[in-house]
């Protein structure tokens, strides 16, 4: 996987990050450390909640995808996170239901000057019906090449 700085960026690039999928078992481990809400973590107690069953922490789509794509192409190039916002959990995330990931460059304003440039980043996740299920805006500040660390 190349790893990449703000000059390999450009305004509406999208990067197809593929799919992920969740096993029952997975699901509870990540709530229990992250998020250990009973239909998170409990098979009996999800079933009798608003959900009906098991489903997905809301962060843990986003933290398999930043984990497993995004920071092996970028963690050598971020000076600095900006924020999370817009974080919208559409629908909720089941046992071994597939979703897919792409994260387009929505924004870009170089900062020769200082070396780096300002990207906001879309994620959007979706079923493979194509059913929007997650979705949030990102903003880093990347350094125009590589870290030398």
């Amino acid at each position: 996987m190349k790893k990449l700085s703000f000059l390999d960026l450009h305004p509406g690039q999208t990067f197809d990050f593929g799919q992920i999928r969740f096993s029952e078992s997975e699901i509870i481990e990540f709530a229990k450390s992250y998020d250990p809400i009973p239909w998170h973590t409990s098979i009996e107690a999800a079933v009798q909640g608003p959900f009906g069953g098991i489903i997905a922490s809301g962060p843990h789509p986003f933290h398999a995808i930043y984990l497993r794509e995004w920071i092996p192409r970028f963690k050598d190039s971020v000076l600095a996170g900006r924020g999370i916002s817009n974080w919208n959990m559409v629908q909720p995330v089941r046992p071994e239901q597939v979703l897919t990931c792409e994260a387009k460059v929505m924004g870009w304003e170089a900062r020769p000057e200082k070396g780096y440039g300002k990207v906001e980043w879309y994620f959007s996740f979706h079923t493979l019906s194509n059913q929007l299920v997650q979705e949030l805006t990102m903003v880093v500040l990347h350094l125009f090449s590589e870290s030398d660390e």
